[in-house]
């Protein structure tokens, strides 16, 4: 992940200059933690994992929660000379058939917290594009921030130096198990997780569909907390659950074109 920060400044730097219309500081950060996340693609095939880099940056009032590749996607394919640099890499992940550093929208969405007010959840993502007759549609949703009842248990141990404590919860239809820091008196975490006395850093479902561990924090020389819109699209305002059928169903139509499908949503309640 030190590579892949160094990596992304860079790139943040280039996209800062080319890019200032399409960010909107919201405030500083005094926090910025990275997550390897695994994401199973084919329940039936587990070996089939989509690998992530996530970033939850956390400012006095508002935190976000992204894909670093996802970002640095939209900042390039946006530019004439990043989207140059995109193409090339494109064509060498084709050309030597590893994808590692392909260009390109892993985890869809941004996450923020308390945005744009206390309490509130709001994530900024796109829907459709399976193929090229469907459409790319840009949508936002907000939601109060969900309220997780934790089972504190006895189990102990350590994460990069910090002595962790897990806790375990059922949300939204899958039981999760979550490591945090009493060393870090941050109530954040990865995706939409929190409530903790202290920062969660490692979280994984009781089946281990999707995982996140923590492999680094920064808290000095951050970017402030930050809406993106590098694509300079309006947001049509949707529901949380509305999104997760329409997905699903554009999913299982365009499912002899997608190589996976055979996975579900991090939230299921919207089978209910």
């Amino acid at each position: 992940m030190n590579t892949l920060y160094l990596i992304g400044g860079l790139l943040f730097t280039f996209a800062s200059q080319a890019f200032a219309e399409k960010r909107t500081v919201i405030e500083p950060a005094i926090m910025e933690c990275q997550y390897d996340h695994t994401a199973v693609r084919d329940t039936l095939d587990r070996s089939q994992v989509m690998k992530d880099q996530m970033i939850l940056r956390i400012g006095k009032n508002v935190s976000q929660f992204y894909s670093w590749y996802t970002l640095q996607g939209d900042s390039m394919w946006t530019d004439p000379t990043g989207r140059k640099i995109a193409i090339d890499k494109t064509l060498e992940s084709i050309r030597t058939r590893n994808n590692d550093n392909l260009i390109c929208k892993r985890t869809n969405g941004y996450i923020y917290k308390s945005y744009p007010q206390k309490g509130i959840i709001t994530t900024y993502i796109t829907q459709g594009g399976e193929d090229m007759k469907t459409p790319i549609v840009y949508l936002y949703f907000s939601e109060e921030t969900p309220q997780q009842t934790w089972e504190m248990q006895d189990s102990t141990k350590q994460v990069l130096g910090y002595i962790c404590q897990l806790a375990t919860t059922r949300f939204r239809g899958r039981l999760w198990y979550a490591w945090f820091t009493p060393d870090i008196p941050i109530d954040n975490g990865p995706w939409k997780l929190g409530g903790l006395p202290g920062l969660i850093v490692e979280a994984y479902d009781s089946q281990d569909y999707y995982h996140y561990t923590l492999t680094g924090i920064q808290t000095q020389n951050l970017q402030p907390v930050t809406f993106y819109n590098y694509w300079e699209k309006v947001f049509e305002k949707t529901t949380r659950l509305d999104y997760l059928r329409k997905d699903r169903q554009s999913k299982d139509k365009a499912a002899d074109k997608l190589k996976y499908t055979r996975y579900d949503f991090l939230e299921l309640d919207y089978h209910q």
